[in-house]
């Protein structure tokens, strides 16, 4: 523990009263980040083609985003103590939008990557703040099934980014003004909710850089999650067009294929959110990780025959998703206030960290094992760690925390 730090306010004091309106307006206004988001990561890439750099430096070049995150997510719970919530929350949405409006008015690689760097600061900031909205205020009766429903609505808005792109184009100014206006859009529902966000309960405390790394002890079945969903979503996904293609599939049936991705994500969301507000959470993660195991072996010996392929990424979308669905669930039982601004921070560092370390080591994997099919391989193998993790610490450690267990079973 950090030196100086408390320990984290058990679950069971007292939380304030909140209702499901409460939800609306971070749900919104990360909904329209999570637009412009999905339109801005194909932008850079193609901005970087059209210039002529290698596939090398562009992969390169999107490790900017992830990177900040893990940089800069430690210290997300110190300046939402300094700014307040949403103040924070109304920063980095400008930050985010100017980052973005830059890019088509600078030239060169040190200049777009500082700028994606940037916008990923934003991006890692934006939803450290929604999450800790949206977890400290739900029911705890209706917590899964709470987050299940702001899991669909996120998805829902990033799928549609590439779609706003065929609207205003992928050159010029327009597209890069496009994905800003659709971020400060998500002001107009923070303003709306402002008077209901959550206190984080400054305690008199200042959070410390390292506090973020305390619950990767505490809670690594949690952390861990995220983590192996970093690795699937930033990983495995950045690399999937690539292993369609190789596999056999046209360019047509490889994009299809990753919207069956999204489509499992939104359609698994609720069914899993009520199992988490009814099983205990680890099980469940035992559960996500078979599934997260099995799908991507399913997608290798399905492949390239569409309709079983497609299956398996049905699965995978959903299961995989369930993962940080899960992992949120699970911190918002335990932790509230202080504690809970550093447990969303932990939840964005270990995203970033799978993000990070994901696609350079499965790219080589896609390359050297079983050609094209070490994507997926890898992919299983990773998974297939985590569940011995979870399986072992069911088996060890049957309860955690006894003084949490009333509401978390015993993550």
């Amino acid at each position: 523990m950090a030196a100086g730090a408390s320990e984290p306010a058990p679950a069971l004091a007292k939380r304030p009263s909140y209702g499901l309106a409460d939800q609306i307006a971070p749900i919104a206004a990360i909904s329209c980040f999570a637009l412009s988001l999905s339109m801005s990561m194909p932008l850079f890439g193609l901005l970087l083609e059209r210039a002529g750099y290698s596939g090398t430096v562009i992969g390169l070049s999107s490790m900017a985003a992830p990177f900040a995150m893990v940089l800069l997510a430690p210290v997300m719970p110190l300046a939402i103590r300094l700014l307040g919530l949403v103040r924070f929350f109304l920063a980095a949405t400008m930050v985010g939008a100017l980052s973005l409006v830059a890019v088509p008015l600078v030239d060169g690689l040190v200049a777009w990557s500082a700028l994606r760097g940037t916008w990923g600061a934003a991006t890692v900031a934006l939803f450290v703040a929604a999450e800790f909205w949206i977890v400290a205020c739900a029911p705890a009766a209706l917590r899964g099934r709470i987050i299940a429903l702001y899991g669909i609505v996120v998805t829902a808005a990033f799928s549609a980014g590439p779609m706003v792109i065929l609207l205003t184009g992928e050159t010029g100014v327009l597209p890069f003004a496009t994905a800003a206006m659709l971020a400060l859009l998500g002001l107009i529902p923070l303003a709306a909710g402002a008077r209901r966000a959550p206190d984080p309960e400054d305690d008199g405390v200042a959070p410390s850089p390292t506090a973020a790394l305390r619950y990767l002890r505490s809670d690594p079945t949690l952390l861990l999650a995220v983590f192996l969903f970093g690795v699937i979503e930033y990983g495995a996904l950045s690399l999937h067009p690539a292993w369609a293609l190789r596999a056999g599939f046209s360019v047509e049936a490889g994009v299809t294929l990753l919207s069956l991705f999204s489509l499992g994500a939104m359609l698994l969301s609720l069914p899993l959110g009520w199992a988490a507000d009814r099983f205990e959470t680890r099980r469940l993660l035992a559960l996500t990780a078979a599934a997260c195991a099995v799908a991507p072996l399913g997608l290798a010996a399905a492949a390239p025959a569409f309709l079983p392929t497609g299956g398996a990424m049905l699965v995978w979308g959903g299961f995989g998703a369930a993962l940080y669905s899960l992992a949120l669930y699970g911190l918002g039982a335990r932790y509230q206030g202080r504690a809970l601004v550093e447990a969303s921070a932990a939840i964005a560092l270990a995203y970033g960290a799978g993000a990070l370390a994901a696609p350079a080591l499965m790219g080589l994997a896609m390359d050297l094992v079983v050609p094209p099919h070490g994507l997926m391989l890898s992919a299983a193998v990773i998974a297939a760690l985590y569940l011995g993790l979870v399986v072992a610490r069911i088996i060890l450690r049957p309860r955690d925390r006894p003084a949490e267990t009333a509401e978390t079973g015993g993550v």
